[in-house]
């Protein structure tokens, strides 16, 4: 098991580290402060005894320098490849000389803190942070991946998990606090307990498009190429889209001298981008619309029956992709439709296409029923939280401490430093925007040219991120997908015009009570079962649309509704 334990600073030298100094790329040396030493005047030979007395008590003494508190974290010995095939481990940065690391280090040591690390590998991290969890944890913050929800509500019943919002609310600064209570970082309020404290922090993604905080659309994407090789619009209908799907397969627009072009589309879910054709939600339980405080079901929204009829026209024409997992049909050059991220441009290369053929080009659509539905976008929430990843303090833990911590990890120094390093060593600025450098022998510097600092991404830091959507789609034409980039600029541009859907309901909820755990999970395992294969078998004429009624009866009995009641609730507890 490769296990590393590092002290981040030792102390010894704590107080005479170099401060990389902004914009330099070179260290400027930085002295300990000290009181100097107030030097009393001789007493005159007329002064009193009592006088030279006095003046022997106020000769003062030099000031002994504070040290720094210590801040013991439980993480993930997370790594980097750089462009050479490198790869490089958190512990190579904390026991060598990162510069990157050193730069972290001087700036807690700033504020007054040291880390001290203990480093678990990745592939073992789960289950070392479960054996140190039974035995009793000795750490003052621990990344809580692999720790699942039972586990933490019991760290958090048992007293080992601190609430960290009354850690922002008594020891971190107004700009922090605000930070978590009113800005960007209030989305981690959706993580309250019962008791009305969150206990867990996550990464943070905030999607800018000119000011506006802006999600990205995972949606229906479309072969655009093959369209142009049938001189084909983009489909603005469904019955455009039928129509053209069918064209790829008659006219053999992959020139294999077989009909084998399919559209990807899960036949036993609402998550297929098809499905937000006819107004949509994307789960079981979804939002009426994007705005929208209530909670509904795909089931009981206007548009499911036409979606299901719709599908079985697909199906019954053999233009879907009956697989539905894998990329076979996509590799083999044979995927017309499928759901991706609209701004994506990876999945291109994987395409086998013949030898002379016009670049793969997918791009994304939204085409109208024409049934008086109007089509949803379906797109992420614009300021996102990663769920798979929080870090947690202990109440063993200096809160004034990590209320310090919390103040750097919401700067706006911080967030710089992890997504683009140190300028003049990792980044330039030109013309106003900063630059990567990428031509570096360094391989600190090839790796924090792809990827933020090793110490975020799911290792010991919460990552603090600001996605520029609008250099994003100025990338995508400098790049050539001039026709990739088009829907996402108009959406972004005109964001007010279109109807959206919310991609994932789950991030949106408050943490589930353990009541509501066990009862999610008692009517999901039917009822999810017996919806996908309902939809299914529809979709492929195995069930007649004629029972519809009693299939909704049957999904009630299920507990549908009172799913749908339990997700209100956790809805209801985050505004």
């Amino acid at each position: 098991m490769k296990k590393e334990k590092v002290l981040a600073v030792i102390l010894a030298a704590a107080m005479t580290m170099g401060l990389a100094a902004c914009g330099s790329g070179e260290s400027a040396t930085t002295t300990t402060a000290q009181t100097t030493a107030a030097q009393t005047t001789a007493a005159s030979t007329a002064t009193t005894a009592a006088a030279q007395e006095e003046a022997a008590a106020e000769t003062t003494t030099q000031a002994e320098p504070k040290e720094p508190d210590v801040i013991r974290i439980l993480g993930v010995d997370r790594s980097g490849t750089d462009t050479d095939g490198r790869v490089v481990y958190l512990s190579d940065w904390v026991n060598g000389d990162s510069k990157m690391w050193q730069r972290l280090a001087s700036d807690l040591l700033e504020k007054g803190i040291v880390l001290e690390l203990d480093l678990i590998a990745e592939d073992q991290y789960n289950t070392v942070v479960q054996t140190q969890i039974a035995a009793g944890l000795d750490c003052d913050m621990l990344n809580l991946q692999g720790v699942d929800s039972k586990t933490r509500l019991n760290l958090v019943k048992q007293g080992i998990l601190a609430p960290v919002n009354q850690i922002w609310e008594n020891y971190s600064q107004e700009s922090t606090k605000e930070f978590y209570t009113t800005g960007n970082g209030s989305v981690m309020l959706r993580d309250k307990m019962e008791d009305g404290n969150v206990y867990w922090l996550s990464p943070l993604t905030v999607g800018d498009y000119e000011g506006r905080v802006t999600g990205s659309v995972k949606g229906a994407m479309i072969r655009k190429d093959w369209l142009d090789k049938l001189n084909l619009p983009i489909p603005k209908t469904t019955d455009e889209l039928y129509d053209a799907l069918l064209a790829f397969q008659t006219q053999d627009v992959n020139g294999n001298g077989v009909a084998d072009e399919v559209a990807r589309a899960g036949l036993g879910s609402f998550n297929n981008g098809v499905a937000q054709f006819f107004g949509l939600g994307t789960d079981l339980v979804c939002f009426t619309d994007y705005d929208s405080d209530v909670l509904t079901s795909p089931w009981y929204m206007d548009g499911v029956k036409d979606y299901i009829l719709f599908m079985k026209r697909l199906y019954d024409a053999g233009l879907l992709d009956l697989a539905e997992s894998g990329n076979t049909a996509k590799v083999e050059n044979r995927l017309s439709l499928f759901t991706s991220w609209w701004t994506e441009t990876w999945e291109e290369p994987t395409v086998l296409t013949p030898e002379g053929a016009a670049p793969v080009n997918y791009v994304g659509i939204s085409c109208d029923p024409g049934n008086g539905i109007e089509p949803v976008i379906p797109i992420q929430d614009g300021i996102q939280k990663n769920a798979n990843y929080q870090v947690g303090f202990t109440t063993q833990a200096n809160q004034e401490a990590v209320g310090r911590l919390l103040d750097y990890l919401t700067s706006d120094e911080y967030g710089l430093l992890t997504e683009c390093g140190i300028e003049g060593y990792t980044y330039e600025v030109v013309d106003g925007e900063i630059t990567k450098i990428r031509d570096s022998d360094i391989s600190e510097v090839q790796i924090m040219s792809v990827l933020p600092a090793l110490w975020t991404n799911n290792a010991i830091l919460p990552r603090l991120e600001t996605a520029d959507r609008k250099a994003g789609l100025d990338s995508l034409l400098e790049q050539g997908w001039t026709d990739k980039e088009a829907p996402n600029r108009d959406l972004f541009e005109n964001y007010d015009s279109y109807a959206l859907t919310r991609l994932s309901v789950s991030e949106e909820l408050a943490v589930a009570t353990e009541e509501e755990t066990q009862r999610s999970s008692d009517i999901k395992a039917d009822l999810d079962t017996y919806y996908s294969e309902l939809l299914t078998k529809l979709i492929m004429g195995q069930q007649s649309m004629d029972d519809w009624d009693s299939y909704i009866a049957d999904m009630k009995d299920l507990g549908l509704d009172e799913l749908i009641e339990i997700y209100q609730a956790r809805y209801d507890r985050t505004k």
